[in-house]
């Protein structure tokens, strides 16, 4: 997100720190800057927030809070005056009928705010340079002020023209292939699962994506109705990616925000209004139907240690009630504290102990390291799970890793790609697959009987289960980890089976990239008339296959017939830099057969 310098310095008492001292205190005790631009006489960060701290940091608001927390400087208090409780006279329907197919179940809180004798005009210069400095572009003074809102608190906000609203506003979810035209000009069919804004004819616009263009602000609007709302995150990113809208605003509601930012939001949005575009506010309408209760939380000096070390003091954790204006009652070295309303991601005392830690600065808490024990549980999934692994090692099998998204099972993602969309409900179709390509690949991997397994998570629609799967010469069998360890009387004493010198030798192993161009593979049967023949055509073949090929020749052929003995060898030639050709192969394996005719004892097949 793009944070103007010279806006965060509005909502702080105190001179902020220059540009660059800022950027650093920004980058080591709270997000990642990803750019630095001066723009006219501003400084424009452009600011990583990631989804933890979306909820109240894609804001100047929220990133003015963070920023006065980490060098204790003052946040300025904006007093605003209250709405008035005079109805709205404009018809707001929810649709709350569960047997409706209309049924809008994600709206958390919706706000429409009717004021009448606005004047549409430009902005004034300071509303056009604080737009303009974060990349958005000013249309007139009431769409500008509920972006500098968006922009200011998180929290988006949209205007109608009243008198473009047929009859009423209805909150509902759309018709299947209802149509609507967008304030960019692009019209979107809809679905049943999208939500919208409607009147009595048609969608007004796409809750929590976008506005349309059917009861836009115009030069000639005088009547307008603001509506503040609070959608089910889910509901809009899914509206948001189908129809390939990416704004502002579904950006926050995807990430989620509190409806309690409503509360200072419309208070805002009026008094702005109010000051650059005049009217006044003559009904307000409110559906809460489920009020954000008070978060508390509970953590001692311990809680923090724990994460943090001994170098955390209670005057730490004083020190951050504090700056950031938490509502705390201490008790020894414990606290009692209101998680603040838009701190969505505070769960838990370790969400704190990050809290102190990026306040303190991570640099400053010593490093220790972690008690650490390779001891691990004989009844855990692991060591179960590493003992059926050795077992089948033992037994001649090699280990395969499938994906564990799928494109069919009974459980399913929120956002999968098409053909990743569910995960697996069994290891045997995955091997299958893997047996298959290993069956092809067999002259490379040089091995006859292919014989793998795989031990991994499958998922019910309401369960997890660990599998085994194994496929032995085509044969497949899956089964549960434990059944799998009683039908065969696995040992679980992994450390009598395993000896050390062994643990030791495997861990010397160093991983060798494959070649990532084919293969080809090329035959050559030879009549051998004694033993010593055949051991010096090992070594012609063993020499050749050094120069040319990628492994040993396999000897996969061998039968006697009156005095004589043939014996078939396969080569694998293959470049870790291009695709052979079929002139290159031949003409190796052209050398081959003219040395092996050069030889006394042998013909060739």
């Amino acid at each position: 997100m793009k944070i103007s310098y010279n806006w965060i310095q509005n909502h702080i008492e105190e001179k902020l720190p220059n540009p660059d001292a800022l950027r650093e205190t920004i980058i080591f005790h709270a997000f990642e800057v990803e750019d630095v631009e001066e723009k006219g006489g501003d400084t424009i960060f452009d600011i990583k927030v990631l989804p933890d701290r979306a909820h109240d940091c894609l804001s100047h608001r929220g990133v003015a809070k963070e920023i006065a927390g980490l060098l204790g400087l003052t946040l300025k208090k904006f007093d605003l005056p209250d709405l008035p409780t005079t109805p709205l006279s404009t018809k707001v329907e929810i649709q709350t009928d569960k047997s409706s197919p209309e049924h809008a179940e994600g709206v958390r809180r919706y706000m429409a705010i009717e004021m009448s004798g606005v004047k549409i005009g430009p902005s004034p210069e300071w509303l056009k340079s604080a737009l303009e400095s974060v990349g958005a572009r000013p249309i007139n003074n009431v769409v500008d002020a509920t972006n500098l809102v968006l922009f200011d608190d998180g929290q988006p906000v949209h205007a109608f023209d009243k008198d473009k609203i047929d009859g009423g506003i209805v909150v509902r979810m759309a018709h299947e292939e209802e149509k609507i035209t967008t304030l960019s000009d692009e019209e979107k069919i809809l679905k049943t699962s999208d939500m919208v804004i409607a009147d009595y004819l048609g969608p007004l616009a796409i809750a929590g994506v976008k506005g349309g263009k059917s009861a836009e602000i115009s030069d000639e609007t005088k009547n307008i109705i603001i509506e503040i709302g609070n959608f089910d995150p889910v509901s809009v990113r899914k509206t948001s990616r189908r129809l390939a809208l990416i704004t502002d605003a579904s950006k926050r509601f995807e990430n989620e925000v509190t409806p309690l930012m409503i509360d200072f939001a419309s208070l805002h949005i009026v008094s702005v209004i109010k000051q650059i575009a005049g009217g006044e506010v003559v009904g307000v309408y409110d559906y809460y139907p489920k009020p954000v209760e008070t978060r508390t939380l509970t953590f001692k000096l311990e809680d923090i240690t724990k994460v943090l070390g001994s170098t955390i003091t209670e005057g730490d954790i004083d020190l951050w009630v504090i700056r950031y204006n938490i509502v705390s009652k201490k008790e020894g070295n414990s606290w009692a504290i209101e998680i603040p309303k838009e701190r969505l991601d505070m769960t838990g005392a370790h969400d704190i102990a990050e809290e102190i830690g990026r306040m303190v600065g991570y640099d400053k808490i010593p490093v220790s390291p972690v008690p650490f024990s390779l001891e691990t549980k004989k009844d855990s999934a692991y060591h179960k799970t590493r003992a059926v692994k050795y077992w089948l090692a033992q037994n001649g099998f090699r280990e395969v890793m499938n994906y564990t998204f799928t494109k069919k099972g009974e459980a399913y993602v929120a956002y999968g790609a098409k053909d990743k969309s569910a995960l697996r409900s069994n290891l045997s179709d995955g091997l299958k697959e893997s047996y298959e390509k290993n069956r092809l690949n067999a002259p490379l991997i040089g091995i006859e009987a292919i014989r793998i397994f795989e031990v991994g998570t499958v998922f019910g629609k309401d369960s997890e289960e660990i599998h085994v799967a194994t496929c032995d010469k085509g044969t497949f069998e899956e089964l549960p980890l434990e059944s799998f360890i009683e039908k065969y009387k696995i040992s679980l004493n992994l450390e009598a089976e395993l000896p050390s010198t062994e643990v030791q030798s495997m861990g010397n192993n160093k991983f060798k990239m494959w070649s990532l161009y084919p293969f080809v593979t090329r035959d050559v049967a030879v009549w051998c008339d004694s033993l010593e023949a055949q051991t010096k055509l090992e070594e012609i073949v063993s020499e050749f296959a050094k120069s040319y090929c990628v492994r040993e020749p396999v000897l996969f052929d061998r039968f006697e017939k009156n005095t004589k003995t043939s014996v078939a060898y396969r080569f694998v030639f293959q470049s870790y830099e291009k695709t052979l050709t079929e002139e290159e192969v031949e003409g190796w394996f052209a050398k081959l057969v003219k040395e092996i005719k050069s030889e006394k004892g042998f013909e060739i097949r």
